[in-house]
């Protein structure tokens, strides 16, 4: 990203049109990335939603200044994962079990076999602090913006505390009631844009798909020298 955005504006000189299309990944890089598409604008920093941008995608879109979703566009919590489970859960889960230990007494040596197995005192705290950073994060990316002054920390909190699935879907109408009218944009030419580049790669990889391979851009897409490329599914 870094290389991408220093070699096509080096200047800072135009604005920045992020097509998301992401179930989620890092929120360290999610961060990071959302912070760099803000700093190489020259005065906007545009994120278009064709379909999914979930947990740590939704955390990128945060720090722009409009987010543009279509009718089946979608952003979702920012769910920290352990493991391929929700890093939430497991504090819910501990906290479930405790009780349960104590309703049961004679169950609290199960439970703690089990957990000894299954979870290490560092998991435990990495759940708890990964949902902290998640939030702090978030409240970093929304605090830039007049629009949404006052309601920061309720947001945030919102998306990291309060739904309850990670795949929930917060679409277009409700990204609106959660951020305003003012952030999130539908019908524009940014997003008939990023619909037109999901049609293609959508329908070229359905057919790819047959042949266990599948079509992707790697690099910068406006460089000379880098390509379509037909990348062998694994």
């Amino acid at each position: 990203m870094f290389s991408s955005l220093n070699r096509s504006n080096a200047k800072k000189d135009r604005n920045i049109c992020l097509i998301l299309l992401s179930r989620g990944g890092s929120i360290e890089s999610a961060y990071q990335i959302s912070k760099l598409c803000k700093q190489w604008s020259f005065s906007k920093f545009v994120v278009a939603i064709p379909r999914y941008a979930k947990s740590a995608a939704t955390l990128i879109a945060l720090g722009a200044d409009e987010i543009h979703i279509g009718p089946l566009g979608q952003l979702g919590p920012i769910d920290p994962q352990l493991g391929g489970l929700p890093a939430l859960g497991v504090s819910q889960a501990l906290q479930t079990i405790a009780q349960l230990a104590e309703k049961y007494p004679g169950s609290a040596t199960m439970f703690a076999e089990y957990l000894k197995r299954v979870l290490t005192v560092e998991q435990i705290g990495y759940c708890d602090r990964i949902a902290q950073s998640a939030s702090q994060y978030a409240h970093r990316l929304l605090s830039t913006k007049p629009s949404i002054a006052g309601r920061v920390e309720a947001i945030a909190n919102r998306l990291v505390l309060e739904y309850k699935d990670h795949s929930f879907v917060i679409d277009v109408d409700e990204s609106r009631k959660l951020l305003g009218e003012d952030l999130v944009k539908s019908d524009t030419p940014e997003l008939e844009l990023a619909e037109q580049l999901y049609k293609l790669f959508d329908g070229s990889n359905f057919w790819l798909n047959f042949r266990s391979k599948r079509l992707l851009i790697t690099g910068d897409p406006t460089a000379v020298e880098n390509m379509l490329v037909l990348e062998k599914k694994k």
